[in-house]
């Protein structure tokens, strides 16, 4: 019996995970797929208002849980 797309997506991603890491992982997912839109422009709406040190704290409260 095959896997369900679903499940070959996270294996997938979880054998990138474990030979790359999550950066290089996330960078080889990338090289695949070009993406929509304007992330420059997103960006500058996304985070309109909040400081890099905001980010940061935000960042160190993710990695800790």
């Amino acid at each position: 019996m095959g896997f369900a797309l679903a499940e070959i997506k996270t294996k997938g991603w979880m054998a990138l995970v474990k030979e790359l890491g999550h950066s290089g992982a996330t960078k080889f997912i990338l090289l695949y797929e070009p993406g929509k839109g304007d992330y420059t422009k997103e960006r500058k709406e996304l985070f309109k208002g909040i400081t890099i040190k905001e980010i940061i704290n935000e960042t160190k409260k993710i990695r800790e849980h």
